[in-house]
């Protein structure tokens, strides 16, 4: 595909997220590669972040990339993982993207039209696909075709604070625990200005109590969207009874915080917080307890979370597609993947490396992700997932609060996003 056509593709992608851009052109992309005084090829690599921690395992993996190849350097340019989207959709609606681009499986649908599509191309870098886990490799495709190579990927799970448990004679629930445990858990260590547990109105940390309380996901097969399907419905009211009529969870408000629920986890505000694997590096970092990890509590549907993990492309703009395959190569290979995983940042898509994430101060974390993993759903995307997720936390605050009925919050998410 030519990069117009490809610019016609994403512009049409855009248009369905809201956002309000120039059409895309054939020019620019020389932006993404440079070369510096001493001869050496700069590519820019574009991807997020959510703390010095992050931005300082990145930058090692760019330092790897030299090292193997003394004629490439990485310039390493980074944003939180939301306002990533709108400021890529923004570079790439005016053709001057990075040539290098952190991706992610439940987005790249959208953003497909700007990749490259390295179907052809990856076994000369020596990149096979065997040595990934199938889901989220599968999970980098579009139609078919390949867009991405992964680092990692994982289900959301709940992280919970040991301390806090151990504090209220509250017994750490096993792994077979239920959403009933889970309640009288939340419950128990709900008091004195401190919550059981921690939400926000994302659509990402509904759907595993979607997929666990009643064994359905809004988003269809085909990448249709659903979201007034009765047991949708029926798991976000359940979700949003957690704050208004339990009482577990502290009341929302909007927020420019990436993560407001696990801020409030880290603060000790809250007992418990369902996300991912790859914010274990921020927890070590900022949280000054024991952090512990267990599955999705299981429901009617049994224990489920979303599987869904990120990895890198290259732009079709870039000039340089060879030298940027050669770093995209260093990356997601073997070292990098056992780096990201000492560090707690990426349980890695590399299956041999895998193991390297549960060093000794991880080793309690292990049967609860390895349980999470054994129980995960790969999850369809639509083509405007980026809008219905902005959509779903700006009209999910006053849900959660109670100031709207959630059949109304979802009925009018389903007619503007669907």
């Amino acid at each position: 595909m030519t990069v117009r056509a490809a610019g016609r593709r994403l512009a049409a992608a855009l248009a369905a997220t809201g956002l309000v851009l120039v059409a895309a052109g054939c020019g620019g992309g020389a932006a993404g590669a440079t070369t510096t005084e001493d001869g050496r090829t700069r590519l820019v690599w574009n991807m997020w972040s959510g703390s010095n921690s992050e931005v300082e395992a990145w930058n090692h993996l760019g330092d790897m990339v030299t090292a193997a190849h003394p004629d490439l350097e990485l310039e390493f340019q980074t944003t939180s993982f939301n306002d990533y989207w709108t400021k890529l959709a923004a570079q790439a609606s005016g053709g001057d993207t990075a040539c290098i681009l952190g991706v992610q499986s439940l987005r790249v649908r959208t953003f497909a039209p700007v990749l490259m599509p390295l179907d052809d191309v990856l076994a000369g870098a020596g990149i096979d696909a065997a040595d990934f886990e199938p889901s989220i490799w599968e999970g980098l495709q579009v139609d078919g075709r390949q867009y991405g190579v992964p680092y990692d990927f994982g289900p959301q799970v709940v992280f919970y604070n040991a301390d806090r448990f151990r504090e209220a004679g509250v017994p750490v629930p096993s792994l077979d625990w239920t959403v009933q445990d889970f309640l009288a858990a939340a419950q128990s260590l709900t008091g004195d200005g401190r919550y059981g547990f921690a939400l926000y109105p994302t659509i990402d940390s509904v759907i595993p109590w979607s997929l666990s309380l009643q064994g359905v996901h809004p988003v269809t097969p085909d990448g249709s969207l659903d979201l007034t399907q009765e047991g949708f419905v029926a798991a976000v009211q359940w979700y949003t009874d957690l704050v208004d009529r339990l009482g577990v969870a502290a009341p929302v408000a909007a927020s420019s915080d990436p993560t407001p629920a696990l801020s409030a986890f880290m603060a000790g505000d809250a007992a418990m917080v369902v996300d991912g694997p790859w914010q274990l590096v921020n927890l070590q970092q900022q949280a000054d307890f024991e952090v512990g990890v267990l599955p999705i509590p299981a429901g009617e549907g049994g224990s489920h979370s979303q599987v869904a993990g990120s990895g890198f492309g290259i732009s079709r703009t870039c000039p340089e597609p060879e030298k940027a395959l050669r770093a995209l190569a260093v990356l997601t290979g073997p070292e990098a993947a056992r780096y990201l995983a000492e560090q707690g940042r990426a349980y890695p898509g590399r299956t041999a490396q895998q193991q390297a994430w549960f060093r000794p101060e991880l080793a309690g974390a292990e049967e609860g992700l390895r349980t999470a993993v054994a129980n995960g759903v790969t999850s369809a995307a639509t083509e405007n997932y980026t809008q219905v997720s902005q959509l779903f936390t700006q009209y999910g605050v006053q849900a959660v609060n109670g100031q709207q009925t959630v059949p109304d919050f979802l009925a009018t998410l389903q007619r503007q996003a669907g």
